[in-house]
Parts: structure tokens; C-alpha cells; sequence
């Protein structure tokens, strides 16, 4: 019996020691140009991984942003229903405290075991934005968040505008803020958002837009836009997931049919 138990243990604990990057992380290929990514709801393990420190890192953060994870499934499934097609998803399912996708690789991990997930889910996104710029042409990445500052609040992040710059080239500030935007949608529909559309305002500095958004977004150039979104706590509580998801999806869809060519924009073909 005890040599049974000890085998069982062995095996247990080689199988968790042997995962790969692919257990750690949920991707999907998509069917229409737009991402959904979400670094920060994972709750698994790295094996052999170091928790973090964060000695020398600037914004050092290791709190999970709970039920992000789901949310970014359902905002996916709602959607498929929408739009007639998958998007791309890359969600993680490992813990930030072994590493932080939403970083750079130097402040990301501090262990060799966290590097092989750390770079499949940016590989991940690559992918994604070489099949969409390859079959679409333009496209929109969403990198979902989860904030507690303001419960009821969903803030906008794309780096001073930076990262959304070939739709602001293409369709200025309207495709932002204005009522066929995300933000203007969510706005429309007593969903509280910052910077509120029509202000003047700045994004607030704490969730302006990390890694993610500026290394993928259009700010060097291309046609795919990023824009991080970063859900109040109350959005995200379970009591109110599907129906956050399900406006979140709707604003998106209201976005992609007025602004990406896929959707039979008349704005795109009107450029045509």
C-alpha cells in the first residue's frame, strides 16, 4: 500500500514537473481580426518557477485580476454569436506571480522555468497578429484587466493614443470616443467608463496601457490597433460576468462593423 502511494506520488508530481508551456496558456485561432488577451487571471503553478520579487521593478504587482480569465472566454463566445466567427484568444492560466506576460522580458520572470511560458504567450499573440495582418489586413487587440480603484468602472488604456494610432489616422477621434466606439457604446449604456467620452481628459496614468498593448498595438506601424480595457471589480464578480461579457461584446461588434474592413464597414469601403 505504501509502495502504491509513493508510486502514485512520483508519477503525480513528475506529470506536474513535465507541463509545458501549452498547459499553462489557452489559445485559440480565430476566425475574424480581432484578439482577446488576458495575462492576469491565472491561477496555476509554474513548475519549478520562483515566486517573484520585483527588486528594482517600477509598478511592481503580483495580485491576480480575478475572473478576468472568464471573462475574456465569455466576451469570446459572445462574440462568436455577434459576428459569425471565433477571435483569436490568448489567456493565462498561470499565476503572475511567477511571471507577468504583461511586461517586458526583463521584469517579467525571475526564474529560467518561467521563460518557455512567458515567451509562448507572447509568441501566441505574434501569431495572431501575423494571420490577421496576412488575411485581414487590419484588426484589434484587447488586452483585458481587472482594476479595483473604481468598482464600477472600466478604464481605457492605449499609451497616449499611441497604440491605436492607424485607426486614429483613419477614422480620428470618433473611432475612440464617439458612439460606435467601444468606449462610447459602454458609455451609451450606463456603463462607466474613464476617460468618458467627449472630455477632455488623459487616461489615468495607473492604467494607461502596458506591454502589451505598446509592443502590439499600431504605434510602429501596422493596422492593428490595441486598446487595454480594465474592469472594475463589481464588473468582474461573478454575479455580474455575463452580463458585463455580453455588453463588453456588443460594443466590440458595434466597433468592428463601423471600423474593420471584415465586418463590411461603409467607412472602409467608402476608402476603397
Amino acid at each position: 500500500m505504501i509502495r502504491s502511494y509513493a508510486l502514485l506520488l512520483f508519477s503525480t508530481t513528475t506529470a506536474f514537473a513535465q507541463a509545458k508551456p501549452e498547459d499553462l496558456i489557452v489559445v485559440r485561432e480565430g476566425a475574424i481580426p480581432i484578439i482577446l488577451s488576458a495575462p492576469h487571471g491565472g491561477r496555476k503553478a509554474i513548475p519549478d518557477a520562483i515566486e517573484r520579487k520585483g527588486e528594482g521593478v517600477v509598478q511592481f504587482v503580483t495580485v491576480r485580476d480575478d475572473n478576468t480569465d472568464a471573462l475574456a472566454e465569455k466576451i469570446a463566445a459572445n462574440l462568436e454569436k455577434s459576428l459569425g466567427g471565433k477571435p483569436f484568444v490568448v489567456i493565462a492560466k498561470f499565476e503572475r506571480k511567477y511571471a507577468d506576460a504583461n511586461r517586458a522580458a526583463a521584469n517579467a520572470y525571475e526564474s529560467d522555468a518561467a521563460k518557455p511560458v512567458y515567451d509562448y504567450y507572447h509568441k501566441s499573440i505574434k501569431s495572431a497578429r501575423e494571420a490577421i495582418d496576412k488575411k485581414w489586413g487590419d484588426g484589434l487587440l484587447l488586452d483585458i484587466h481587472g482594476q479595483g480603484a473604481e468598482v464600477n468602472t472600466i478604464f481605457r488604456g492605449t499609451a497616449k493614443a499611441k497604440s491605436v494610432k492607424y485607426l486614429l489616422d483613419r477614422h480620428g477621434e470618433e473611432a475612440l470616443s464617439g458612439p460606435k466606439s467601444i468606449f462610447g457604446y459602454l458609455a451609451k449604456h450606463e456603463v462607466k467608463v474613464e476617460p468618458a467620452p467627449g472630455s477632455k481628459a488623459e487616461e489615468n496614468k495607473q492604467f494607461n496601457g502596458g506591454y502589451i498593448v505598446q509592443t502590439y498595438g499600431s504605434a510602429d506601424g501596422g493596422r492593428i490597433d490595441a486598446i487595454q480595457m480594465e474592469f472594475g471589480t463589481n464588473l468582474r464578480s461573478k454575479l455580474n460576468l455575463d452580463a458585463t461579457a455580453k455588453t463588453a461584446a456588443d460594443a466590440i461588434a458595434v466597433y468592428a462593423k463601423e471600423y474593420l474592413s471584415f465586418a463590411g464597414s461603409k467607412k472602409e469601403k467608402g476608402k476603397k
